[in-house]
């Protein structure tokens, strides 16, 4: 079961509504015991046997931040940290990197030494695995750390880790935020509910008609065999690719946030207009800021951040930027992200500091600051390149291509190379453009729809419904970051 899935709107969320909503009314403990197994089930019908792994963590968890919460001995509370994190770690290393780790080792062992080649375990990759073992992670860490105390009672926290709305990829919710959201009976008010249902429907639009589609042309030109050489192909396909991962993506959120928000619980936002960012720095602070907050409080401070020179910033941040592409998916092209994204921030940081650039903003603001966009927006959609395509040789030649270095643009072949479905294509790239900016500017255009009087917001819902029935492709696919 997931979130496109036709039973969830049916049967699963519905259900949900009714036990915590009305068989679980105004009894927090009764409510709180509902959500949880509801959770348990969802993560059951999506992993199956793998939610034995989210209990162990969730067991692990609460008993180390009890142990480190109860004691002054600061060995034992590093034991106990130390024990958290080696077996939550441990298990996200067995189920995601053990075969990359051993496909690298045969790589190099066959290619340099002649060594034999050694058997993958062939694991699958548990559902959610990378969101929920940061999320509990974060909660022993911030105990250790004196943040906050711990959950009173094991049911809370094995509610606040297993949510079912975020549990499969986010966002990332801390702690203290989401024992804020139960400390009393949770209800459903009239605008909460309309705003839920809003963000649902938008979600939907954004996944089924917007990612879906522009995924065809993606697909089309990274895996089907388009002549990687064409300038416009591969800058197509970079745009496409882009935006179908932020659909994809934040429709999940958004899914999520609504499907909470009808059983009275508020989540944080993951994204805000990351396309309109004027830096590298702004792109991280509105694209997944629940894991850029999160790499920022548990790695990049830790490891020294900006407080002890540039040795150490560039050390702190790269290696927090290569660690978190690894967390993306056990591949080298996500190391690489990584990397990218990590030079990127760095010649920001260190671009910003030359004089003829602060006098140059000063001199002509406007033009500079569309200038900042549009070089961001390169660099960004280049990096959505090594996200996507994982065959070597095609990266390299899309690179390539990408900065104009021997490419070359032919109309004819653009055409010929891409699916039937062009002008809707088109049509939509053109309408997610023109809605990002706009929603930037309004605050997020699905809070201004939710916001609107009864007649306003029904016209809206039903647009966004006739959307989603004649626009949706005729297969949808699994949500990208369902990998991760």
């Amino acid at each position: 079961m997931d979130f496109v899935t036709l039973d969830y709107y049916k049967i699963f969320l519905p259900l949900v509504v009714i036990l915590v909503l009305f068989v679980g009314r105004q009894r927090r403990d009764i409510q709180v015991l509902l959500m949880l197994a509801m959770s348990y089930i969802f993560f059951w019908l999506a992993s199956g046997w793998h939610i034995l792994l989210l209990l162990t963590s969730t067991i692990i968890d609460w008993t180390a931040g009890k142990k480190i919460h109860n004691t002054d001995n600061q060995k034992v509370r590093k034991r106990w940290l130390i024990g958290s994190l080696t077996i939550n770690l441990g298990i996200l290393a067995i189920f995601k990197y053990l075969d990359f780790l051993i496909e690298s080792l045969n790589f190099v062992s066959l290619r340099f030494t002649g060594a034999p080649e050694l058997d993958s375990f062939g694991l699958l990759l548990p559902v959610g695995i990378s969101f929920y073992t940061f999320q509990t992670m974060s909660y022993t860490i911030d105990i250790y750390r004196k943040k906050h105390d711990p959950y009173a009672r094991f049911i809370d926290f094995a509610c606040y880790a297993a949510f079912f709305p975020q549990l499969v990829a986010g966002p990332i919710v801390r702690s203290q935020h989401f024992l804020e959201q139960i400390k009393s009976p949770v209800k459903c008010n009239s605008y909460r509910f309309r705003i839920g249902l809003t963000l649902i429907m938008y979600g939907l639009v954004k996944k089924l008609v917007i990612a879906d589609n522009v995924a065809i042309h993606v697909n089309s030109i990274f895996i089907d065999g388009a002549p990687l050489d064409n300038i416009g192909l591969v800058w197509w396909g970079a745009l496409c690719f882009g935006i179908q991962i932020y659909c994809d993506f934040s429709a999940y959120t958004d899914i999520a946030l609504g499907s909470a928000h009808l059983i009275g619980i508020d989540l944080p936002e993951n994204f805000e207009s990351p396309y309109t960012s004027k830096s590298p720095q702004e792109f991280w602070r509105r694209w997944h800021i629940s894991l850029s907050t999160w790499l920022r409080d548990y790695l990049y401070i830790p490891l020294g951040g900006s407080r002890g020179g540039t040795r150490v910033l560039i050390f702190s941040l790269m290696g927090t930027m290569l660690l978190g592409g690894l967390w993306h998916g056990a591949s080298w092209n996500f190391v690489l992200w990584g990397a990218m994204h990590g030079l990127l921030l760095l010649s920001h940081r260190f671009i910003i500091k030359f004089n003829i650039i602060n006098k140059t903003f000063e001199i002509a603001p406007k033009t500079m600051i569309f200038v900042s966009w549009i070089i961001t927006q390169y660099f960004i959609f280049m990096t959505w390149l090594v996200f996507r395509v994982e065959d070597t040789s095609m990266l390299l030649r899309s690179l390539k291509t990408f900065i104009g270095y021997d490419s070359h643009w032919d109309k004819l072949e653009f055409q010929e190379s891409l699916p039937e479905i062009k002008l809707m294509t088109f049509g939509l790239v053109i309408i997610f453009v023109l809605m990002h900016g706009i929603s930037r500017k309004i605050g997020g255009f699905k809070n201004w729809i939710g916001r609107q009087n009864s007649f306003i917001w029904g016209i809206c819902c039903g647009f966004l419904l006739t959307a989603i029935f004649l626009f949706r492709p005729a297969e949808t696919v699994d949500f990208i970051y369902f990998r991760f």
